[in-house]
């Protein structure tokens, strides 16, 4: 019978070390759970990028609302000339049919005085009446043409890309040897404008520990004489405020601010000039 081997008492038993480690990395594991989570929700899933076309996109969809109501009397009144001239045309192939009718009746009215007398008096009127409709048509041929148009303009969907926004320079502070700098704010987002094509989007709520929006703000510090001007949109003074606050106080720079219309592209051309 085999002898029992004797333990060896130097043995280190490893199963206490596994045990903390495999806790700790349980905890690690935890921690990255719920901190990705946080972001999730705090940002609901969607880049401040996304959410700015969303907000731009409802926008969009209400003024297209708004348009389609606006154009229903419209389109009323268009029916109702489109019915206006219906009748004159069917007035005027009346008048064509008594034409002829007094033309087959000539030999009969020589016979029936009373009867081409009541069909005379027909005609004159239907004459009298497409007289009167045919000096209408022209104001009405007009205000139909354009109600079409209106109403083709109303039918632009919201995805068409509206006309850019031409900004001219104005006010006494962005005159002489100025150097400016460009930062456009919208609803919960800022973009700033490195160059023609070059932009840099910030959301609203990241404007001050954003690195690219910092490293912006020191290369206009260290820029003699300079001047940073932000292009407001009209949903973007909430922006405006965050952004233009912690570039006057944290860096000292000198801004300024110009409303932006429409939501169209920002053309700096004038400001090249």
């Amino acid at each position: 019978m085999a002898k029992r081997r004797k333990a060896n008492r130097d043995e280190v038993m490893m199963i206490p070390f596994l045990d903390i480690l495999c806790a700790l990395i349980g905890v690690l594991i935890l921690i990255i759970v719920v901190l990705c989570v946080a972001q999730t929700r705090q940002t609901n899933g969607r880049t401040p990028e996304e959410e700015s076309l969303a907000r731009k996109f409802a926008e969009f969809t209400r003024m297209l609302k708004t348009a389609e109501q606006e154009s229903a009397p419209l389109k009323t009144r268009l029916a109702e000339l489109t019915a206006t001239h219906a009748e004159a045309r069917a007035k005027e192939a009346r008048l064509n049919e008594l034409r002829k009718r007094l033309e087959m009746s000539g030999a009969e009215a020589k016979t029936n005085k009373e009867q081409a007398t009541v069909l005379q008096k027909k005609v004159e009127n239907q004459i009298s009446q497409i007289e009167a409709i045919t000096r209408q048509m022209p104001p009405l041929a007009k205000e139909i043409e354009a109600l079409k148009k209106e109403l083709e303009l109303r039918k632009k969907k919201p995805d068409d890309k509206p006309l850019p926004v031409l900004v001219q320079p104005s006010g006494s502070g962005f005159g002489g040897n100025r150097k400016l700098f460009f930062v456009e704010t919208s609803n919960a987002a800022i973009t700033v404008r490195k160059g023609r094509t070059e932009k840099q989007n910030v959301g609203q709520d990241s404007v001050m520990s954003d690195g690219n929006y910092n490293q912006f703000l020191n290369q206009v510090k260290a820029t003699p004489n300079a001047m940073l001007i932000f292009l407001v949109r009209s949903d973007g003074w909430g922006s405006y405020n965050a952004a233009a606050g912690w570039a006057e106080n944290h860096y000292g720079l000198v801004t300024g601010k110009l409303p932006i219309p429409g939501a169209g592209e920002v053309d700096l051309g004038l400001f090249e000039k």
